[in-house]
């Protein structure tokens, strides 16, 4: 695994797992997808070359509901005076210096970070996956709009969507607590 991806098993192995189950079966049958880097679980990846990189605050909402999105922040500015990366949901301003890499739950936390200063620059790579890809999966590789278009697609897609007052608890629990992550990577990688 990359650097990234590994932390990404590390600290969320239930998460991981959920993109594993997912994704590893859609790029067997879709020989034409190709991954993007070797050994990295991130289907989707982002240059923002800047050189001025500054992301307002924003949700990126097609991201997987209960997923991380890695951010490696580069470039050549002081990060005590600029570019921190802002979580505005938990009110939390966090110094990202160069070359640092952060997870972060793209989709349903609100995030940007601060401008720099005059001269310097700052560009960040980010990964992450569309929700539209599990979705794809679970749906037996048709789209909703697909199975909306007959009653025994719509019954289908109920079925896989599940109700909605539970499949928000099933994505928080893909989420590993600190005091269970460690059971959390037995369950899942022994």
């Amino acid at each position: 695994l990359t650097k990234t991806a590994a932390a990404f098993a590390f600290w969320a192995p239930k998460m991981f797992q959920d993109y594993k189950d997912h994704l590893e079966p859609l790029f067997e049958k879709t020989p034409g997808l190709k991954i993007n880097f070797a050994n990295s679980i991130f289907p989707t990846a982002t240059f923002n070359l800047g050189p001025r990189t500054v992301s307002l605050d924003h949700l990126d909402s097609a991201n997987v509901a209960a997923g991380f999105c890695p951010i490696f922040c580069a470039g050549s500015f002081d990060s005590k005076k600029g570019g921190h990366l802002i979580l505005y949901d938990l009110k939390k301003i966090i110094e990202f210096p160069p070359g640092a890499t952060i997870l972060v739950p793209s989709s349903t936390m609100r995030h940007g970070n601060t401008p720099i200063q005059p001269g310097e620059e700052r560009m960040s790579f980010t990964q992450c996956c569309a929700g539209g890809l599990i979705r794809w999966v679970k749906y037996g590789y048709r789209s909703g709009i697909t199975l909306q278009e007959t009653a025994a697609g719509r019954a289908f897609k109920a079925k896989v969507d599940g109700n909605p007052d539970i499949r928000w608890k099933e994505a928080i629990a893909k989420f590993s607590k600190l005091s269970e992550v460690q059971a959390d990577r037995q369950a899942v990688f022994s």
